[in-house]
């Protein structure tokens, strides 16, 4: 069978031929048509998290169609998600993948093969980090690094749960114009010549109740201190960097909180269940998915895409 492949830590993926992959109990046997790209995959790769072992394939989550499973019908079309390849496991970006039982969620006819491949940590990274914040609905809410595959995914979700007020917070125009129609009440241009914990509360009309945060570093620092009372930040990521100066008077004041989630540590059943909730966003008309298809012979070209923000996701074809 086709697949991609990293032979080696700091050399990007490539297409070529290998062996069928063989299920072990409580797997399942899945013809792979998409896969997304996934930054964690590419820190991996390059030598960010120490470890990994190539070669390996790559690819954290797919879609395709059931060819056999102990408990799912052949033919079912599916989303999985496996654990982080390079670590002993092989991945998804292949013509034939196995996944864990629990791992699968039936899709419904309504979602293509990409839209779903796109929406899936993106999604539910975004979703879990809303129940973390225990989101009910009404909330003031800022998202940072909006025009990011979790950013975009985010603000549309805050709208679809009812948000009183969505602000998307980043630094490229055209990614904030787009949410302009899709979610977002208002939005900041990050740069380092405003004050965002101020530009936040005139954007929302207030101050914040929760922040959706992928970036870490100064803005993250900046968006706590236009917190609410018991307003909430949820950091997912560290792209802005991890060296920090608390706001500790303004939390104080306030009596907020900061979360962390990483999705990768998050039971299989919770992730599925978020997805559930995601995916029906999508069906139902009210998340669009921003995403480009690519074929697997060009896997390195689109990693390489990848390592430059591309602000949408990146889908590989195996169909």
């Amino acid at each position: 069978m086709r697949g991609a492949q990293v032979t080696a830590i700091g050399v990007p993926p490539r297409a070529t031929t290998m062996p069928d992959p063989v299920p072990g109990d409580g797997e399942a046997l899945i013809t792979v048509n998409a896969a997304s790209l996934n930054p964690v995959e590419l820190r991996v790769a390059s030598g960010r998290m120490p470890g990994a072992s190539p070669p390996y394939v790559p690819g954290l989550e797919g879609v395709g169609t059931v060819l056999d499973s102990p408990t799912i019908p052949a033919g079912t079309r599916v989303r999985f998600e496996n654990d982080l390849p390079g670590f002993g496991k092989d991945g998804s970006i292949r013509e034939l993948a196995v996944a864990e039982e629990e791992a699968m969620f039936e899709l419904p006819d309504s979602v293509d093969d990409a839209e779903a491949a796109a929406a899936g940590v993106v999604g539910v990274t975004s979703e879990l980090a809303f129940r973390l914040a225990g989101m009910s609905g009404g909330e003031r809410v800022a998202v940072l690094g909006a025009t990011g595959g979790v950013g975009l995914m985010a603000v549309q979700l805050a709208a679809a749960r009812q948000a009183a007020a969505v602000v998307a917070v980043g630094r490229h125009r055209q990614g904030l114009e787009w949410l302009a129609s899709h979610g977002a009440t208002a939005s900041v241009v990050l740069d380092e010549t405003i004050d965002l914990s101020d530009a936040l509360q005139v954007a929302a009309g207030g101050p914040i109740d929760i922040v959706i945060d992928p970036l870490w570093g100064a803005p993250a620092m900046g968006a706590i201190a236009a917190l609410a009372d018991h307003g909430r930040l949820v950091t997912v990521g560290n792209t802005a960097g991890t060296d920090i100066d608390l706001p500790l008077q303004a939390m104080r004041k306030a009596r907020s909180a900061v979360l962390g989630l990483s999705s990768g540590w998050t039971p299989l059943s919770e992730k599925r269940d978020a997805f559930g909730f995601v995916i029906e966003q999508v069906a139902a008309g009210r998340v669009s998915v921003s995403h480009e298809v690519q074929p697997l012979a060009e896997i390195a070209g689109a990693w390489h895409r990848q390592e430059r923000f591309p602000h949408t996701k990146l889908v590989i074809s195996l169909s």
